[in-house]
């Protein structure tokens, strides 16, 4: 009998607001050998600009949307990245949300056995959970993330002005995941206290990047004692996710974002917490007015009511 121990090295570099200094990483990490950009169409135009000084960079544009993730595309990917002439030491930059991520990175991690990755979110809901963790993921018709990979990026850029012209309604995204964290960690939910609110009139407050940088941390260090979820502790970055998964999944993700979802997910998870015996009553009710302060301004739909929760459940 032999045993031979393995040990692969994993540094995860995360900067906020320092896009500019993209050229100078991806030269620092060696990364700069072939490079191509998976992302959509109208952030390409919206954003080229940022990326000028990089030279010969390939684009690869995919359509937005839950549905997209998928095996078709994920083939698409594969078939363009050939057609480049890529091979093991080229790097794929992912320039856009959760979606573009999960999908680029199973790509990038099972393309030629695993290509560097270098993501850049462009919505807030990526920028404080999706991009983090090295979770990648495509969808099957029997449900959300069943086929994917564990797989770190070398880099993550957070850029907070690439926000600035996203819709309220992915403000809301974002602050399912933010919920989430404050249930989590004290810090943030202090932090969030302090800002009352999430929306784009926030950005400019230095409470809002405390917050973001705040969710990053407390994922990592989550992340870095489990990252394979092997021993449970990842688990717990799941909180609101298994119900909001089944919402999503029984409405075909027609009728809720994944934000809202992960919402809707908390206040029941909560709820099954506290009837079970597993939540005081009030550390429940602290949560749930917790919660219903920062959602007053969401409509939901009240189709919630006639979901068969058996075949959520399913």
């Amino acid at each position: 009998k032999t045993q031979i121990i393995i040990r692969e090295e994993k540094r995860v570099n995360i900067w906020i607001d320092k896009i500019d200094l993209l050229p100078k990483l991806l030269s620092e990490l060696n990364l700069s050998n072939k490079v191509a950009i998976l992302t959509h169409k109208k952030l390409w135009y919206l954003y080229k600009h940022k990326f000028y000084k990089i030279k010969n960079i390939k684009l690869i544009f995919l359509p937005e949307g839950e549905k997209g993730k998928n095996i078709k595309y994920l083939e698409k990917i594969y078939n363009n990245l050939l057609q480049y002439g890529f091979n093991r030491k080229s790097v794929l930059i992912i320039f856009g949300g959760g979606v573009l991520g999960d999908l680029g990175g199973f790509a990038a991690s099972t393309f030629m056995r695993g290509i560097d990755i270098v993501q850049i979110p462009t919505t807030l809901l990526a920028m404080v959970d999706s991009s983090i963790g090295g979770k990648t993921a495509i969808n099957l018709s029997f449900g959300k993330n069943l086929i994917g990979s564990f797989y770190q990026p070398k880099i993550i850029l957070c850029d907070l002005s690439l926000v600035e012209t996203l819709p309220m309604k992915e403000f809301n995204n974002a602050l399912g995941e933010i919920l989430k964290y404050a249930i989590l960690n004290k810090r943030v939910y202090l932090l969030l206290n302090q800002l009352k609110e999430i929306s784009v009139s926030s950005i400019k407050n230095p409470i809002f990047k405390k917050i973001v940088l705040e969710c990053i941390k407390t994922k990592l260090d989550i992340v870095k004692q489990d990252e394979k979820e092997l021993i449970g502790l990842r688990e717990k970055l799941n909180l609101g996710h298994t119900i909001a998964h089944g919402i999503e999944s029984v409405t075909k993700y027609d009728k809720y974002s994944h934000g809202i979802a992960v919402i809707l997910g908390l206040v029941a998870e909560i709820y099954l917490s506290y009837i079970s015996g597993l939540l005081k009553k009030s550390d429940f009710e602290l949560m749930l007015k917790f919660i219903e302060n920062f959602t007053q301004g969401i409509s939901f739909n009240k189709d919630i009511v006639n979901i068969s929760i058996k075949k959520m459940y399913e």
